[in-house]
């Protein structure tokens, strides 16, 4: 199965990403990017499979904003990207690369490409119960600079498009800027050259063509600078997009960790998802991890009768434990016929 004649057509079309994504590590041509994001605005979450998409040489000539005659050569270049790009996500524990597209076909009568996702990508751009980032394609069509799209991407990450906050921060090792920018690693080692090459001309080309802007506060660990703090904010010169425009996301708790949450909701499926959403900006790994052992010999002791409060419960115990300076016993089930499960 596949899509014809539909990519492109509208601006408003939303790209929704997983968050795992928008922060993975890869290096990509503005053009080719801008390409990625119109196919991935329209993957429907609810289709039995992706399908393959077709894009015409007038939908790619108005989204790459070039000359006809200009065409086939840049359009080679983009298929020859997209074909070879690996993404890199890291999630603290394992380094995974993943595919993005399995191969694209390119029409000689009417110029035409068809694209094919690779299936390893599928959960990142259809898997949305989880965190997800979205963002309209409109927004990134009249960018240059591949860092500057890069660069909207992961600060709208961290300032959702419906933020309850007027201002957001955001901190970041200077090398894994870098390295999630795509910078090659000989270029603009020097920070003076990667904070005017990088940072200002993004800096600029969103204020003037998006709805973000951002301030950068560069912060020294010693006579080096070492991270990057980001005042991110709404571009006021840009409309907000409507509540009935966007798929409903979550504003996430600042300290909320994504490895936490897939553990507890693959664990422990009957947790809500709000609670997950809570746990996970409260449990470090080590934490979730011992709960989730002693809820594993519980469960195969067969004295789990409601999952969700007895998880719960073991994360209480042994919070009381901890405030007692004890260690954490994972075989004592001693507290369940005590526990008051709602006060966790």
């Amino acid at each position: 199965m596949y899509l014809e004649g539909e990519i492109l057509k509208v601006q408003k079309e939303l790209v929704v990403k997983r968050n795992e994504l928008i922060e993975g590590r890869y290096q990509l041509s503005a053009m080719a990017q801008k390409v990625a994001a119109a196919l991935i605005s329209r993957v429907n979450p609810h289709d039995s499979s992706l399908p393959k998409f077709k894009v015409t040489r007038k939908e790619a000539i108005e989204l790459l904003c070039i000359d006809n005659n200009q065409y086939r050569r840049n359009m080679d270049k983009v298929t020859t990207e997209l074909g070879k790009i690996l993404i890199t996500l890291d999630d603290g524990k394992k380094e995974t690369k993943i595919n993005m597209f399995l191969k694209s076909i390119y029409e000689k009568s009417d110029g035409s490409v068809t694209f094919e996702f690779h299936p390893d990508v599928e959960p990142y751009i259809r898997d949305f119960q989880l965190n997800f980032t979205q963002y309209q394609l409109s927004q990134i069509r009249e960018l240059k600079s591949k860092y500057a799209i890069r660069l909207y991407e992961i600060l709208r990450r961290r300032h959702p498009i419906h933020c309850d906050r007027a201002v957001s921060f955001y901190q970041i090792d200077i090398n894994d800027l870098r390295e999630m920018l795509g910078v090659e690693p000989n270029k603009y080692q020097v920070i003076s050259n990667f904070k005017r090459k990088v940072i200002i001309v993004a800096a600029e080309e969103l204020e003037e063509k998006t709805d973000l802007k951002f301030e950068a506060e560069y912060i020294r660990n010693g006579r080096k600078v070492g991270a990057i703090k980001f005042t991110i904010k709404h571009n006021e010169k840009f409309e907000a997009l409507g509540d009935d425009e966007a798929l409903s996301a979550e504003i996430l708790p600042e300290n909320y960790d994504e490895a936490v949450a897939a553990m507890l909701a693959s664990a422990v499926p009957e947790l809500p998802k709000d609670v997950v959403t809570l746990l996970a900006s409260r449990l470090d790994a080590v934490a979730a991890s011992q709960a989730f052992l002693s809820y594993t010999k519980a469960k195969q002791a067969g004295k789990v009768k409601d999952p969700a409060a007895y998880f719960l419960g073991i994360l209480k115990h042994q919070e009381q434990q901890t405030k007692n300076s004890q260690e954490v016993d994972l075989d004592d089930t001693s507290w369940a016929n005590r526990a008051d499960f709602d006060e966790f």
